[in-house]
């Protein structure tokens, strides 16, 4: 996630790269054109050009919001977690008798709190597509780890772990009726924030309604600079091609919202809130090795 106030211009100039180069030489070959075998004969009305203009714009705004409410549940869910997850070790911090650091029932929570973190880790992993096991090493043990390699979904695997180890506690008598419910709730709330996440991964954008954009936009650029040809001198190359940018930048900030679980700059800051989670979970343990948050020069956030 980018957290200064700017746009990414490098990256906008790099992905319309050929556009942006088509443009220029088609609004300097028409204008060339003008200048050595007058257009006026084809000239369109400006007042023509600017109808299918605005319709392009309100299209473009529908996709943009349509992006940026994909991109702010996501942002949102992920903000449930952090929060779910702090509640998660307060709960059993507080509902399960313990006097020392060695009693089984600290055991458990030292056990399932760090289980937690893995879960974190292999979510982020997950939604990205990467090795979700990559961070679970000195989490939990190698034979969980091993037991998890046949199943298909590895957050969701931990996550039923989680449950069987508060079954455990119910039936040690650790927990009584309630506090066992209150914490098969809190991981269930996880369970449902696995599954938001995995809608917005699985439900990509209509591809027809991108390329209806697309070719509009691009329908609209051929006819442009015959709206523009009574400009004078060379005005037309750098007026058509700013009006046609615009209209491509915006439509390519709507595609980097529109998928937030891409590991881009544009992305929710999945590795960023699953540190934060790692440093309070290892501080309400008492564990004295905490990680450093994360920390970007570049002012992005991943």
């Amino acid at each position: 996630m980018v957290v200064k106030l700017q746009i990414p211009w490098g990256r906008i100039i790099r992905d319309l790269k050929v556009p942006l180069i088509v443009v220029v030489l088609y609004m300097t070959s028409i204008s060339l054109l003008d200048r050595y075998l007058p257009l006026d004969v084809i000239h369109v009305p400006l007042g023509i050009i600017t109808v299918p203009g605005t319709v392009i714009a309100l299209l473009l705004a529908f996709r943009t919001n349509s992006a940026y409410d994909r991109w702010w549940e996501a942002r949102i869910i992920w903000g449930a977690i952090v929060n779910d997850s702090r509640t998660l070790i307060r709960q059993l911090m507080t509902f399960l008798p313990f006097e020392e650091s060695k009693s089984p029932e600290f055991q458990l929570i030292y056990n399932m709190g760090l289980r937690h973190i893995a879960w974190v880790y292999s979510l982020t992993r997950h939604l990205r597509k990467q090795d979700v096991f990559q961070d679970m090493e000195g989490l939990i043990e190698n034979d969980e780890i091993q037991e998890m390699h046949g199943k298909m979904n590895i957050p969701n695997a931990l996550l039923y772990n989680q449950a069987e180890k508060l079954k455990l506690a119910y039936k040690n008598n650790w927990l009584d009726a309630y506090q066992f419910a209150a914490l098969d709730n809190t991981i269930s709330r996880h369970t449902d924030a696995l599954g938001k996440c995995e809608r917005i991964k699985n439900t990509v954008f209509p591809s027809g309604y991108s390329l209806l954009i697309d070719v509009l936009i691009y329908l609209w650029v051929l006819f442009l600079p015959f709206g523009l040809v009574d400009m004078v001198g060379y005005i037309l190359i750098p007026t058509g091609v700013s009006i046609a940018i615009s209209f491509l930048v915006i439509d390519r900030i709507a595609v980097y919202m529109q998928d937030p679980f891409e590991n881009l700059p544009s992305d929710t800051p999945m590795t960023t809130l699953a540190r934060t989670i790692e440093i309070n979970i290892k501080q309400e343990l008492g564990i004295k090795e905490i990680p450093d948050p994360v920390q970007d020069a570049s002012d992005v956030l991943m």
